[in-house]
C-alpha cells in the first residue's frame, strides 16, 4: 500500500523538502500521511478546475508547485476560495500536496528546465544553493546572438508565452538571466553577472526602472506560463519515483488574461 507519506518521501529524491526555503510553505498541505495513494494528480496550482479533474479522475493526491495554503489562516470559512477548495478535497479523500522552493532549486527543477528550454550554454545559477541544490535562477549564453525579435520569438516560442512586456531590450543579446515566478529583487544578480537581459514574471515599478537605468534590459511574463513548463517534467519524475499512475489535471491553468494597447 502506498501513503501519502511515500509519495513524499519520492519526492524527496529528486526535490528535497530540507530546500525549501525557511518563509515557505512547501508539503502537505491538506490530509494525512496515513492516507492511502492510488493514483496522482499533477498541477501548477490547485484551483477549483484543478481539484475538480483530480477527483473526476479518480487521484486520491493532488501534487501542486504553488502551495494551497501560504498565509496563517485564523479560521476556515467554506465560502472563501480557499475554504471551499479544502472541503471538497477532504470531503473526497484528495491530499493535496506541495512542491514550492524546493522544486525552484532543485537540479531537476524549474529553473534548469528554463534553462534547457530557452537552450542556454554553459547554464549557472544566480544563487547557488544549499548542498546538492541548483539553486535561484539560471544564466547563460545563447548559441548564437539574437536580435531584439529574435530574442522575443525565442522567448515566446521557446516557453510557449501568449505575452510579453519588455523594457530596454538592446539590439542584440548574447546572455540573458531568468528567473521563474516572482524574481524582482533579484535582478542586481543579473546585472553582475553580465546577462544582457533579466527575465522573470513578478517586478515591481521601481525594480524595473532601477534596472533599466543599471543597464540591464527587462522582460516581464506570466507567472503562470513560465512555471507550467516544469509541470510535465515533474510529472515524470514523480512516476519514476512511485509506483503509481500520476495524470496532469488542469493543464491550461489559471487564464493569463488579456493584453489590450491603448491608444
Amino acid at each position: 500500500m502506498i501513503r501519502i507519506k511515500d509519495v513524499i518521501h519520492a519526492i524527496d529524491s529528486f526535490a528535497p523538502f530540507s530546500w525549501s526555503f525557511d518563509w515557505d510553505n512547501s508539503g502537505l498541505q491538506a490530509g494525512s500521511p496515513e492516507w492511502e495513494v492510488t493514483r496522482i494528480g499533477v498541477a501548477l496550482d490547485a484551483t477549483e478546475k484543478a481539484i475538480d479533474e483530480a477527483i473526476r479522475k479518480s487521484c486520491s493526491c493532488l501534487l501542486v508547485h504553488h502551495p494551497l495554503l501560504f498565509d496563517p489562516l485564523r479560521s476556515i470559512q467554506t465560502q472563501t476560495p480557499t475554504g471551499g477548495k479544502l472541503l471538497r478535497a477532504l470531503a473526497n479523500h484528495l491530499a493535496v500536496v506541495s512542491v514550492h522552493t524546493n522544486w525552484d532549486v532543485s537540479p531537476a527543477g524549474v529553473n534548469v528546465i528554463l534553462g534547457e528550454r530557452l537552450g542556454l550554454l554553459e547554464p549557472s545559477p544566480l544563487e547557488v544553493g544549499a548542498e546538492g541544490a541548483w539553486g535561484i535562477g539560471v544564466a547563460g549564453f545563447f548559441p548564437e546572438v539574437l536580435s531584439t525579435e529574435g530574442f522575443r520569438n525565442r522567448l515566446k516560442g521557446n516557453l510557449g508565452l501568449s505575452w510579453i512586456r519588455d523594457y530596454a531590450l538592446p539590439g542584440m543579446v548574447s546572455r540573458v538571466a531568468m528567473v521563474g515566478g516572482s524574481g524582482g529583487d533579484l535582478w542586481p544578480l543579473a546585472l553582475d553577472d553580465g546577462a544582457d537581459v533579466f527575465v522573470t514574471a513578478d517586478m515591481k515599478y521601481h525594480q524595473i526602472m532601477e534596472a533599466v537605468e543599471s543597464g540591464i534590459g527587462v522582460v516581464l511574463a506570466d507567472h503562470g506560463e513560465i512555471e507550467r513548463n516544469s509541470v510535465p517534467v515533474l510529472k515524470e519524475l514523480l512516476s519514476k519515483n512511485i509506483p503509481l499512475e500520476v495524470v496532469l489535471v488542469d493543464e491550461k491553468g489559471f487564464d493569463p488574461g488579456n493584453i489590450m494597447i491603448l491608444k
